[in-house]
């Protein structure tokens, strides 16, 4: 790869054809619903907001800064998980088609491509490990052969390394480069809706005195802040889908196992999951270890527009370009090329 940069050379972005969101000339690379993103920040949002303007100052009055503070913490740890989730690229293999082309030398090769099946062209290929026989598909759209536990997105158009699913709510695909982020996003969501909760409930009931009526001391306490009730009930009813994600990704974890495998059913075999670590621990390792090196995106890398060169001609477009001859338009004096037969059957009318 050189390090300059010609007239014939884009970035890849430039050309490379795809579902998600590039911002910031390549710099950034979203999600394809991105107005997904945005509702679930305006529903973590709200709630966030509430709790600074009502809960927090009350609980400085109580003396309780360090329940403020611990929020704090679990809040921004919520909004960094989510936002590295949707920015990080989740494991994208690039399409192979004639749109560009990385070496300049192989773009100045003759080709003529056909126009069939690439079901034709290409073979089925297999894979073996750890007793299972692995298929490897052809991605018809990606031209790639898809390595095991791969995957096309149809949303992003993209094929992603351990696919796990297209997340309906962060509108971005969740594979293997971003899983441990989003894990970590579900987590830290998950205890703060219940932090949030604990710290409402024990707002409205702890201060209680036993000597005095119980229900005049809540509907004081709820008169005074009627929004530490309205957090509660928020909470508890979203902390049951959100927690409940969060055990069933645990289960995903620890077993190894993908959405899309656990939903399509791929291991309810008798030789079972052939990925699937001895212990636990060590699946906890592999699927949620930070994966840098694992890239085949580099959306700035300079490559070569095939449009912007002239090809050498081959022996048969030569012979070819020798049967046809020029007839000027005797209108708009445009020249024009006819091969022989043509010219022979207007001589002949």
């Amino acid at each position: 790869m050189h390090n300059y940069q010609d007239n014939n050379q884009k970035l890849f972005y430039q050309l490379w054809e795809t579902g998600n969101k590039i911002l910031c000339q390549g710099k950034l690379l979203v999600g394809s619903e991105n107005h997904k993103f945005i509702a679930s920040l305006i529903l973590i949002t709200i709630p966030t907001v509430l709790y600074y303007v009502f809960m927090a100052p009350a609980l400085v009055q109580s003396d309780k800064v360090i329940q403020v503070i611990i929020f704090i913490i679990l809040n921004c740890l919520v909004y960094i998980f989510i936002t590295i989730t949707v920015l990080m690229d989740p494991g994208i293999i690039p399409k192979i088609t004639t749109n560009y082309e990385m070496d300049e030398q192989l773009i100045l090769i003759p080709q003529k491509y056909l126009k069939v099946d690439p079901k034709v062209l290409f073979e089925s290929k297999t894979l073996q490990m750890s007793g299972h026989q692995f298929k490897l598909k052809f991605c018809n759209t990606c031209a790639i052969y898809r390595p095991p536990r791969a995957s096309h997105c149809p949303a992003c158009d993209n094929c992603v390394l351990r696919f796990d699913h297209h997340c309906p709510w962060i509108g971005a695909c969740v594979g293997r480069r971003n899983y441990i982020y989003f894990y970590l996003f579900i987590f830290f969501l998950s205890a703060t809706m219940i932090y949030v909760f604990s710290t409402c409930v024990a707002y409205i009931f702890g201060d209680i005195d036993d000597d005095k009526d119980k229900s005049e001391q809540i509907i004081s306490t709820l008169s005074r802040n009627p929004y530490s009730l309205a957090l509660a009930i928020y909470c508890f009813v979203f902390s049951f889908f959100v927690v409940g994600l969060w055990g069933f990704h645990t289960f995903l974890v620890i077993t190894n196992m993908t959405t899309n495998e656990y939903l399509k059913k791929h291991w309810i075999i008798q030789s079972k999951n052939p990925f699937r670590r001895k212990n636990i621990f060590k699946n906890i390792q592999y699927v949620l270890a930070c994966i840098r090196d694992v890239k085949f995106l580099e959306l700035r890398q300079f490559v070569y527009d095939p449009k912007s060169y002239n090809q050498p001609m081959t022996q048969n477009q030569i012979n070819e370009n020798e049967n046809l001859n020029p007839i000027e338009d005797n209108q708009n004096n445009i020249p024009r090329r006819q091969s022989k037969q043509t010219v022979d059957h207007v001589e002949e009318q």
